[in-house]
């Protein structure tokens, strides 16, 4: 019989009943002998954990986070990958993920995202519950929560104090500064000899929290306390501008504008910023690296101190890096990712992950408040009090999606900085501001 083919070159020979017959039969041969043996095929084996987080400024902390996902991956059978990117690109990154739904099955989140993406982090109060009961409790209750539920567990936060010079204001004859009035004061001494203070002014991780700081504690806020209502506009915010303008003249120079987080810290560390706002890391990285005091043979970091942040007018405020950690709920193996946050909130991970960050990450765990690394080294006392004085984004409100946004836009930053550099007047700085924060709580309050 002719054989007959389609344009595409495909057989349209009609099939035997013998034939169709005997490929049904393999097939289902196959497919029963699949089932019977309750051995999957080699393709559905093949699952991937995947981990998403920043590039952390203590490597060893990263390192000791990969360990325990491989370690996980070993003890499950299944194969691993840990991405790291920079803390800055997050954001980005995480939004392109979430518009795609598709992308790393756990991720590092800051905040105020569970709340920013609530509809897309699955909900893990019952693991939240577990881990929290075998550490402790929680130090900060709103940490952590989205939409009404925990939609992610609190890893860790990063707080500022005051990393300074102590050779250089003893020189002075000064004491080490208590309030924002002492570090202008000192500050401007210091910057007259070649040592200024080092704030970043600019899109930054650090000066979003610095410059929050130094608001609540001229007794401005951002939002009132039911996390709605924009607050930013009254004569408290508008002293703090006028302070921080004050500052940046009489104590910084023109290059904090454009610094981003690692620009203090190498400011320091070279021997030029007399002080900084800023996590333990400048003072790690000049330890670890054996940096000299130009021009003498003496360790940098042996003149290195950390103190609380200052006290302004109503007291003593800062914010910090709040940092948890959640899965998609878009993810294909949701289950083992919870498997894996249960086995890494596990006392003995936690205290190796702590212990890999030299400190650097305080853990929101109650159990690991006053652990025995704080008091390892003198310069690391203020770890265990600092929360006292630390807020999250949003404060005295909790945070919301608009606290993201508003944080992500970076407008306090840039309102500051026109001031500062007299562009607008203090008036006119908030009033911007306030239109601009306005206009976010609108659209997602």
């Amino acid at each position: 019989m002719e054989k007959k083919t389609s344009n595409n070159g495909i057989s349209k020979q009609p099939i035997s009943r013998r034939t169709f017959l005997g490929a049904t039969a393999l097939a289902s041969t196959g497919l029963a002998g699949i089932l019977l043996s309750r051995t999957p095929p080699v393709y559905a084996q093949e699952r991937e954990l995947t981990l998403l987080t920043w590039s952390h400024f203590v490597p060893s902390s990263d390192d000791e986070l990969k360990r325990q996902l491989e370690e996980f991956g070993k003890m499950e059978g299944i194969k691993v990958r840990m991405d790291r990117v920079a803390h800055l690109q997050l954001p980005s990154i995480i939004a392109s993920e979430v518009q795609g739904r598709k992308g790393h099955d756990i991720s590092f989140v800051y905040i105020s995202q569970p709340h920013l993406y609530a509809d897309h982090l699955l909900p893990l109060d019952d693991l939240y519950e577990k881990i929290g009961a075998q550490g402790g409790g929680w130090i900060d209750p709103i940490v952590g929560k989205g939409g009404g539920q925990y939609r992610a567990i609190p890893w860790y936060f990063i707080s500022f104090p005051i990393a300074l010079r102590t050779d250089l204001i003893a020189e002075l004859g000064e004491d080490l500064p208590d309030t924002w009035d002492d570090v202008r004061r000192i500050g401007a001494k210091l910057k007259q000899q070649g040592h200024p203070v080092g704030i970043q002014i600019s899109h930054c991780f650090d000066s979003n929290a610095i410059l929050r700081g130094i608001i609540w504690s001229w007794g401005g806020k951002l939002v009132e306390e039911d996390s709605k209502t924009v607050a930013i506009n009254s004569k408290e915010t508008i002293e703090a501008y006028k302070f921080i303008k004050a500052l940046y003249e009489e104590a910084m120079e023109p290059e904090v504008l454009a610094w981003d987080d690692r620009n203090n810290n190498v400011c320091l560390n070279s021997g030029k910023c007399s002080m900084i706002l800023n996590p333990i890391s400048a003072y790690n990285s000049a330890r670890v690296d054996k940096a000299l005091i130009p021009g003498t043979d003496r360790l940098i970091h042996q003149v290195i101190n950390h103190i609380m942040p200052p006290k302004g007018p109503v007291g003593r405020h800062m914010s910090a890096s709040y940092n948890v950690i959640g899965i998609w709920n878009w993810s294909p193996h949701v289950e083992l990712a919870k498997k894996f946050l249960d086995y890494h909130f596990q006392l003995e991970q936690q205290e190796r992950f702590l212990t890999a960050s030299e400190g650097y990450n305080q853990p929101f765990l109650r159990k690991f408040s006053l652990h025995p690394i704080y008091a390892s080294n003198p310069k690391y006392y203020f770890a265990p009090y600092i929360g006292w004085y630390t807020h999250a984004p949003g404060w005295p409100g909790t945070p919301t999606p608009a606290t993201q946004i508003v944080w992500d836009q970076y407008i306090i930053p840039d309102t500051v900085a026109e001031h500062a550099t007299g562009k607008l007047s203090a008036e006119e700085a908030v009033q911007k501001a306030e239109s601009q924060i306005k206009r976010i709580y609108r659209r997602y309050t």
